[in-house]
């Protein structure tokens, strides 16, 4: 082969390699897009909660093998706990945890399936786990402050609500979501103290929460029991009147709102509103303590 053949040989195989990986990496630029594409499909599927679906997607591009799979594995935990599917949710949580361990959210996801599983310590553990991987996150403290409450270790949740909570305020989002993070935060620690009776720590915490989100329920109900432990009765009742104008109550928040409105009535010796309180609470909730207690009515006194 002459020396012009040889060159000219030489460019076409050199075209060939060239052309050969634009034509691979094209491929793979396009594989890629496809899959985020399909990725955010997928966590579409999710934000809208059409969980089943969600699933599915999720199913399709772990068998595809793509990339960022431990985030598929636990956007697909969420999806099961949209389904009250506690044990596929911490299935698909842990395998996130074997594939990741550094990552935090994993454990977070994890400890949620442990928690709505009643597995109270070891969600703990999970939980614990997630904030040693990234202690700045404020859900991850929070959601650990929910368990030892569970646990009854109330003095450590509200540690780890004002933990939270300060993460909560350092924090460069200033919006919507800023505001009812705080509130949960805050009323998780108002919560925890009413259980070790400091009552008026409790009403602060909870007209903090309140401040930040006004219709928070859970919080206003915190605040009218502060109230009526505080002997703030006329305060309390008012609080639980304006609770029972919501539209949407379940059965046992009417039936609460009533019982703590009728001991606070009782109080104030308006003894025939107090009766009246009573007996709705009697048609609305099976509970025992507080069919007890509205049996006795003001006797109870």
């Amino acid at each position: 082969m002459n020396q012009q053949n040889s060159s000219r040989l030489v460019k076409i195989i050199t075209l060939l390699v060239c052309t050969s990986g634009v034509a691979w990496f094209s491929f793979s630029l396009l594989s890629k897009y496809q899959q985020i594409q399909q990725f955010k499909q997928a966590d579409n599927l999710l934000s809208k909660e059409e969980y089943d679906l969600a699933i599915t997607a999720y199913d399709r591009l772990l068998a595809a093998n793509v990339d960022r799979g431990h985030l598929i594995w636990i956007n697909r935990g969420y999806a099961f706990l949209g389904l009250n599917q506690y044990q596929q949710m911490l299935q698909s949580c842990s395998t996130a945890t074997l594939i990741e361990p550094d990552a935090a959210l994993a454990w977070n996801c994890q400890g949620k399936a442990l928690y709505y599983l009643g597995q109270h310590q070891k969600a703990l553990e999970a939980f614990k786990q997630a904030i040693t991987r990234n202690s700045k996150e404020a859900t991850f403290w929070l959601n650990k402050a929910r368990v030892l409450s569970e646990l009854q270790e109330y003095k450590k949740a509200i540690a780890d609500s004002e933990q939270a909570i300060k993460l909560i305020k350092q924090s460069n989002v200033k919006d919507k979501s800023m505001s009812n993070s705080l509130a949960i935060a805050l009323n998780q620690k108002g919560q925890n103290l009413l259980k070790i009776e400091q009552y008026r720590k409790s009403l602060a915490a909870f007209e903090q929460s309140l401040k930040n989100s006004p219709d928070y329920l859970s919080a206003q109900q915190g605040k009218g029991i502060a109230l009526y432990e505080l002997g703030k009765y006329d305060q309390a009742i008012s609080i639980f009147a304006e609770i029972l104008q919501r539209k949407n109550l379940t059965k046992e928040q009417k039936a609460m709102s009533l019982l703590y409105k009728g001991v606070s009535l009782c109080q104030t010796k308006k003894n025939i509103a107090a009766e009246q309180a009573f007996q709705k609470v009697l048609a609305l909730t099976t509970d025992s303590q507080g069919q007890k207690i509205a049996q006795k009515g003001c006797g109870i006194q």
